[in-house]
C-alpha cells in the first residue's frame, strides 16, 4: 500500500497530463492577487476632493491622498496581473490537453485526435483562456489614457506622486527646523498647496474611467474579474477537497494525521451541504450523487460567470464608443488633462470589442438559456428562494431533521 504522500504526489503530478500542480499553483496565486486587488481602493475623484479641498483644506490629507493614489496604481496592476496568472493557467491545461491527445494518436487516430482538440476551442479552459487573453491585452496596451499602456501610465503617476510627496516632507522638515511661529502660519498653506499638486498630478495623468470613483471604480473590477475569481477559487476548494479524501482514504483514519484529515473534511462537507443547500434546494443537493453534485455547481457558477461576461461586454463597448467619441469629435482641448487618444489605441479598442462580442456570439445558446429562465419566472423564484432562507433558514439548509 503507497503512503499517503506518494498518493497525494501521484494525484498532482499524473492528472491533467502532468500539469495540474502547476495550475493548482497558479490558481492560488490568481485568487490571492484577485482578492487583493479587489480590497484596495479605487482612483479617487479629482473634482469631489477638489471640492472638499475647496470647501475644508484641513479636511483633506495630503498623506492620506497620496497613498490612496499609489494604492490604487498597485489596484490598476494587480488586476492585469490576476488575469495574466489565469491566463497562463489556462494556457497551460490547453497545453495538458494536447499533450494528452499526441499520446492518444496511436488508440485513437490523428482523425479522432484531432477532433478532441478541436473540442477545447469550445471548453470553458478554452473559452476562458481568450476571456483572459483578451482582456489582459485591453488593459495593458490600451488602458492608460495617454496611449502609452498600463505600464507607462502607472509608471508616470506614480513618481510624480513620490515625488511631490518627497517634496512636502521636506519642506515640512525644513519648517519644523525654523522658527515655530512662522511654520505654524505656513502649515495649512504648504497643506493646500501639496493637496493641489496630487490633484493636478491625478488631472493630468486622469485613471481609466472604470476605475475612478464616480463610474463604479468598485464594482467595475468585480465585474471584470468575478469569473475568473469565482472558477479558480472553485477549482482552489476542489482540489483542496481532492487532497482531504486522499489523506483520509489512503491512511484509512488509523494515524493522527488521518483522523484529524477527516475530521476536517467531515466539516468542510456539512458547511459545503448548508451552504449549497440555500443556492440550491436541500432535496436536489443532498439526495444527488457526487457527479449530479459537480454537474449543479459547474451549471450554478456558469450561469453567474455569464451574467459577469455580459456585464463586461457592456464594459468593452462602453470604453470603445467612448474612446472613439472622443478622438472623432471632442479633440484634445475637451478631453481632459490626458489628451486625446491616439488611433491605435482607439482602433484596438475597438478589436478588443469586437472580438469579445464574437466571444459572446458563441455562447448565445446559453445566453438564451438563462434569458428565457429569467422570462419564464426565473427572477421571481429568485425572490421567493431569498425569501425562503430568511424565513426559515433551518429548514432550507435541511438542518431541521437534523436538529429534532
Amino acid at each position: 500500500q503507497l503512503s499517503t504522500p506518494a498518493v497525494i504526489a501521484n494525484y498532482f503530478l499524473k492528472t491533467h497530463g502532468g500539469t495540474h500542480i502547476v495550475q493548482c499553483l497558479l490558481s492560488l496565486l490568481a485568487s490571492v492577487l484577485g482578492v487583493a486587488c479587489l480590497m484596495l481602493p479605487a482612483f479617487p475623484s479629482s473634482a469631489a476632493v477638489g471640492a472638499t479641498a475647496a470647501a475644508s483644506a484641513t479636511t483633506v490629507n495630503p498623506k492620506s491622498l497620496g497613498r490612496k493614489i499609489l494604492l490604487s496604481s498597485i489596484k490598476y496592476q494587480l488586476m492585469q496581473q490576476t488575469l495574466l496568472l489565469a491566463m497562463v493557467k489556462h494556457a497551460s491545461g490547453v497545453l495538458g490537453v494536447v499533450s494528452l491527445g499526441a499520446s492518444r494518436i496511436p488508440q485513437l487516430g490523428i482523425r479522432n485526435a484531432r477532433r478532441h482538440l478541436e473540442l477545447v476551442a469550445m471548453d470553458p479552459v478554452g473559452q476562458y483562456l481568450f476571456y483572459c487573453s483578451l482582456l489582459v491585452v485591453w488593459i495593458g496596451w490600451f488602458g492608460g489614457n495617454s496611449g502609452g499602456g498600463m505600464g507607462d501610465y502607472v509608471s508616470k503617476l506614480r513618481g510624480g506622486v513620490i515625488s511631490i510627496m518627497n517634496a512636502s516632507a521636506a519642506a515640512t522638515a525644513t519648517a519644523a527646523s525654523s522658527d515655530a511661529t512662522s511654520s505654524s502660519g505656513n502649515a495649512s498653506e504648504d497643506t493646500a498647496a501639496t493637496v493641489a499638486q496630487l490633484l493636478d498630478t491625478l488631472s493630468q495623468q486622469p485613471p481609466p474611467w472604470f476605475l475612478s470613483q464616480p463610474t463604479g471604480g468598485f464594482i467595475i473590477p468585480i465585474v471584470i474579474l468575478g469569473p475568473v475569481l469565482l472558477r479558480e477559487i472553485v477549482s482552489i476548494l476542489w482540489v483542496f477537497s481532492d487532497v482531504l479524501t486522499l489523506a483520509v482514504t489512503s491512511s484509512g483514519g488509523a494515524t493522527t494525521a488521518g483522523r484529524f484529515c477527516s475530521r476536517m473534511l467531515s466539516g468542510c462537507r456539512s458547511i459545503l451541504d448548508a451552504f449549497m443547500s440555500i443556492l440550491i434546494t436541500s432535496d436536489q443537493w443532498r439526495n444527488a450523487d457526487s457527479f449530479q453534485r459537480q454537474r449543479a455547481l459547474a451549471k450554478l457558477v456558469s450561469r453567474c460567470s455569464l451574467v459577469m461576461e455580459l456585464a463586461v461586454g457592456a464594459i468593452l463597448m462602453g470604453d470603445a464608443v467612448q474612446s472613439f467619441w472622443g478622438f472623432a469629435f471632442v479633440g484634445s482641448a475637451a478631453s481632459g488633462g490626458g489628451g486625446r487618444l491616439p488611433f491605435k489605441c482607439v482602433l484596438g479598442k475597438m478589436a478588443c470589442a469586437h472580438l469579445y462580442l464574437n466571444f459572446l456570439l458563441s455562447k448565445r445558446k446559453k445566453i438564451a438559456a438563462v434569458v428565457g429562465s429569467v422570462r419564464e419566472g426565473g427572477g421571481g423564484a429568485i425572490v421567493n428562494r431569498v425569501l425562503d432562507v430568511m424565513i426559515d433558514p433551518k429548514k432550507e439548509m435541511g438542518l431541521s431533521e437534523d436538529d429534532e
